[in-house]
């Protein structure tokens, strides 16, 4: 069984930002930053999986989700702070999330970094660490 937690992930995050009007730049999709907006930018971190009982049956599979939140550089960072709560809001800690026969969960609250700055973007990282515990 393949256990795609990233795109349970990706299809919560997708229906809001596309209801919200905001672009997203998804793992390995070509994307053209917007010149003078905010957007998201995606990546998946899974960890090795876990065999967690003694009948090998019960697998862990957990990682972390950072959504950034990237907005065009000497733009302040009150805006792009503000929408990184709201991206946070949407992964509440206890948060579960259908995948294709799977149910993963959102294991602790999601934590908005400080912001990182370069000459084009200020960028505010949001990560959310999750888990699914599937049994064969």
């Amino acid at each position: 069984m393949i256990t795609d937690i990233a795109s349970a992930l990706a299809a919560r995050l997708g229906a809001w930002a596309d209801a919200e009007g905001i672009s997203v730049a998804w793992e390995n999709v070509p994307f053209t930053p917007p010149a003078n907006e905010m957007y998201l930018a995606v990546h998946d971190m899974p960890v090795t999986p876990r065999t967690i009982d003694l009948g090998l049956r019960c697998r862990t599979y957990s990682g972390v989700y950072q959504i950034n939140v990237v907005a065009p550089s000497g733009s302040g960072r009150t805006s792009v702070v503000a929408l990184a709560g709201r991206v946070a809001e949407l992964f509440p800690e206890g948060q579960e999330i259908a995948g294709k026969d799977f149910t993963c969960w959102i294991s602790s609250a999601p934590g908005i970094f400080r912001g990182i700055p370069t000459p084009v973007s200020y960028t505010v990282p949001v990560s959310l660490n999750y888990r699914a515990d599937i049994t064969s």
